[in-house]
Formats: C-alpha cells, structure tokens, sequence
C-alpha cells in the first residue's frame, strides 16, 4: 500500500484504504470562513481561491492584522512541542509546520512530508519529504531536522503532551534519516495513526539541534518572528522565500493580550485588533448587532469541563465524584453558559455526533441519587468544594457559576475562587483540586492518550486506569473501522464512568473578527492559520 500526496490506494488483498482507517482520526481540522482555501475531503486536491472577498476578486497583498487574546501566559515561549494556550498555539501555528496536516473530513494531508507509506502491519512508517524548503535563518529543510524534532518529543522530563502518545509506539533508536528527502520511523508496536498524531501541533518541525526557545524562533512557515514578549505581545512578519508560490498575502500579524473578555470583544469590535481568539458565549449578541465584525463559529469545536483530582480529598472517594456529576442539570449549563451553542454530554470527550460515542451513557440529572451517594460517603448535611475558575477561555466563568448552581440542590455547595489569567495554567490548571479547563475536538485515541491515559501528561483526575490503557493499545493494532470503532466506544464510556471530569455539553468556538480580514483559516490544534488571509 502506498500514500502519494496524501492519497491513500487500495491493493487487492486490503478490505480498506487507509484513507478509510484514517478519515476518522485528526489533530487538527481546517474550516475556511469567508474565503481561503479548504483541504479538499476526498480528492485530495485544495480549492483554490485567491483569498480574497469569496466572489472572485482577488486578495490585496499587503497589511498587518492584529489579533486579540485572553488565553495566554508570561510562561510561554515559542516551542511548538510545547503549546498549550491559544495564543502560543497560534503564532506557533504561523511560525513552523508539520509534517502533515487534517482536513474537515479528517483525512491526512502533506505538508513537509509529500508521501508517507507503512508496512504490511504499520510498525515501520516511510515519509518522503518536500524538497525546495528554506527555514528562516535560508538553510535547507532536510530529513535530519524531522527526526530531530520527533526525537525530542519521546524524552519524558522534555515535557511534551505528545510524549505520552508517541513513546509507547516510536522507538527513538528507530528514527533514521537515511537521505536529505526520506524519513523512517520503526516503531515498538503497530501504530495505524501515526500520520494523524504527527499532525498536532505540538508535531511540528524545528531545525536540527534547537534547544533556546526563549526569544527565537526559526521555521518554515509563511511568517517569520520579529519580537516576541510572552504573556504580553508577538510580531510575526511575511517569510519572503516561502515554499508555497505567493504566499502569505500579508505583511504581518501582530498579537497582544487582553485579559477582560468584554474589552477582547470591543477591540475588535469598535478598536484595533482585526481578530479575537473564542469568546463568552454571552457576548455572541453584542458582535450580532455590530456593523463592522462578525462570528466565526466553529461547531463542536471544543468542550469546556470541570475536572477533579482523584488523588486529593474529597475527590479521592470515587462517590464524591459521581455525586457531582450525577447532580449537573447539562440542558440547564448548555442554554446559560453556551447560549445554545452546541448539545449536552455524557462526560465524554467526544462530541455526541462522533462515530466512536458510546451509546450507552446518561445525560440525565439526579439529585436524589447523588444525594445518596454523597451520604454513603459520609456527607448526609452535603458537602463544601471550592471551584477554581478564570477568564482566560471564552465561557470558564460562566461554567463555573452555572455548574454552582445546578449541583446545589444535591446538597453541593460550591464556593467559586477566580483567578488571573495571567498565571491561572501555571498555578491552577493540573495543581488545584478542582477547577475549570477545556480542550479542543480531536480523535479518540488522541485526546485520551494525551488527558486520560495513566502516562499522560494533562490528566487532571490523576487516575490510573490500566483498563483503559490496555484498550488504547488494542485500538492502534488493528486497522478494522469496526473494531476501532467498538474499542474507542468502550474506552469513551470507561472515562465517563470511573474519571473524575465533568463535560455538561459540547460546544462551538466562537472567535470574532473584523468584516474586513478575509481568507483566515479555522483550525482545531493551530486556532487559525493566516497563509490565505488577506485584508479587504
């Protein structure tokens, strides 16, 4: 079998493509809004487009954007491998490349790599890579710069999410770069998805031997660094020696920080900034009756949830946890924090109309049986927690505030503690109790290896599951849909039932912009990539 510009053939003795295996699996997925290019869903081929107003007319070349965040850090720094904000995510995201990238339909796409093709069983994987890339600095793009980059994301205290996904499968003895255009990854076991996971953000490639991430950056994306000042503001400018013909349209892009939700929205609005990353859900009203901006709504995009460390009190008794969340009133959370946008959740972090969702979860409120439960554990007067909450996402307070709300008539009272955005994901986020947090859509096997495996590196209920681990590695052995299909599902609800987080609904991402940026490109792991965008 072989994978030619990201096409995937069939030979006599397969039962499926892989495109078929893949089409099911993403890190990241692009969705045009306005006008810009679309990765084509099963031919492979892009749409093209010019960029411009999405009737034909050609993008300006030209400008500088300037794009709003409240999810940001002072801890960043321009490592891909280590994202885990939208505001790195992005200029990240604008900066270097991957290997490969996912389209809507979740098919595998080149970006660095032209072709990729395994073996028989998928334990050996065989990337071609595009010739003619300059990094930044005007030096070559080679093979040795790709096995580097996936070398370093297999050393556990180096700290990258990815590392719990692609250790148990990437022997690091294995990455060979036999010449400048080919890379060969053998592997420890059968992988089926390694295409896909490479395709995460935090898979993109840097130059052989970078180890300061400080204050440089050198890529080989459409736009190179010009200063950078973390938790603060960025610069990026247009890469005049891009590999892709013409492009970016743009000048550069500059990002700043905005702390206050209502203020990011008025930047936009009525100020300077051309883009703002998602919103509360709250103020999707204000830039509807705006003259100037609109929505960029991205369904199912991401979930917003309330997760417990099962290794602290009270959350260590496993009936406190399903007290709580037996108690959450999901239709109640969907329409007061959501607005609507999106459909209620079983604790599942997937979204309801995935394939791979497990039928068999509970969506319902109950209040007398969470009671029970809570006086079983000893709590018959109910129980007092604290719920760490920030301003940084779009929606993280008002989750908090509704989730208070819901769960008291069980007997939970909630005290709500919100902290600055500035340090929340550095003193809060994976080190309090309990707290706010949210992620973004991806493939089962990757969002559970990366916050629900026993190794993995955000798993905020700290649970050790050994069942669940096994079923991981059962789902990349085999390349039947149906059997990955029923071993993700049984993996969904073992989550749902034992973890302790709280996932009341699935929901859209809502970033706003100005009418005038056109060409912009929605994507899951990245937030948005700016090649195509163009100003009007």
């Amino acid at each position: 079998m072989s994978v030619e510009n990201g096409h995937y053939e069939r030979t006599p003795k397969e039962g499926l493509t892989r495109d078929e295996l893949l089409r099911r699996g993403f890190a990241g997925i692009i969705f045009v809004s306005g006008s810009g290019t679309l990765l084509a869903a099963c031919g492979g081929e892009e749409k093209e487009s010019e960029g411009g107003d999405g009737a034909g007319t050609a993008a300006k070349k030209g400008g500088l954007v300037q794009v709003s965040f409240s999810d940001a850090s002072a801890k960043e720094n321009l490592d891909p491998a280590l994202t885990t904000l939208s505001n790195d995510s992005f200029y990240t995201g604008q900066i270097y490349e991957g290997l490969t990238v996912a389209d809507t339909d979740w098919n595998i796409h080149p970006i660095l790599a032209e072709s990729w093709e395994p073996n028989e069983d998928a334990s050996e994987w065989t990337f071609k890579l595009r010739q003619g890339v300059k990094w930044h600095d005007g030096t070559p793009f080679t093979s040795k710069d790709a096995a580097y980059s996936i070398g370093r994301l297999l050393t556990e205290d180096f700290g990258s999410p990815l590392f719990s996904r692609l250790e148990p499968s990437i022997d690091a003895a294995g990455i060979e770069a036999p010449d400048e255009a080919t890379l060969v990854l053998k592997l420890k076991r059968p992988d089926s998805l390694i295409p896909l996971a490479l395709s995460a953000r935090h898979g993109m490639i840097v130059k052989d031997g970078t180890t300061d991430f400080a204050k440089t950056a050198v890529g080989t994306g459409p736009f190179k660094l010009k200063s950078f000042q973390p938790g603060r503001s960025w610069e990026v400018e247009k890469n005049p020696e891009y590999w892709e013909s013409g492009l970016p349209y743009l000048d550069g892009i500059r990002g700043v920080v905005i702390g206050e939700q209502s203020t990011k929205v008025q930047s936009v609005v009525s100020g300077q900034s051309h883009l703002a990353d998602p919103i509360d859900y709250s103020a999707a009203s204000t830039v509807e009756g705006a003259s100037g901006a609109e929505l960029l709504e991205f369904k199912g995009a991401t979930y917003l949830l309330v997760a417990m460390d099962q290794t602290k009190p009270p959350f260590d008794d496993e009936r406190v946890v399903d007290a709580i969340k037996m108690a959450v009133d999901r239709e109640k959370v969907l329409q007061a924090v959501y607005q609507g946008y999106g459909d209620v959740s079983g604790d599942v972090p997937v979204p309801p109309d995935d394939p791979y969702y497990p039928s068999d979860v509970s969506t319902e409120q109950d209040i007398e049986g969470a009671k029970a439960l809570l006086a079983e554990a000893g709590h018959a007067d109910g129980i007092d927690v604290e719920l760490f909450t920030s301003a940084s996402y779009g929606g993280m307070v008002d989750l908090a505030v509704a989730f208070a709300q819901v769960v008291e008539p069980a007997g939970i009272r909630v005290k709500i503690k919100q902290h600055s955005p500035d340090t929340y994901w550095d003193q809060v986020w994976l080190v309090k109790p309990m707290y706010v947090s949210y992620y973004t859509r991806r493939h089962p096997n990757e969002i559970l290896s990366v916050t629900y495996a026993s190794n993995a590196p955000w798993n905020e209920a700290k649970l050790k599951n050994p069942e669940l681990d096994a079923l991981l590695a059962d789902g990349l052995k085999t390349t039947d849909e149906d059997e990955q299909r029923e071993i993700y599902s049984q993996a969904l609800a073992l989550v749902a039932d034992k973890h302790g987080t709280s996932i009341p609904a699935w929901t859209s991402k809502l970033w706003v912009k100005k009418n005038s940026l056109k060409g912009e490109e929605l994507e899951l792991s990245r937030g948005m990539i700016m090649k195509k965008a163009s100003l009007a």
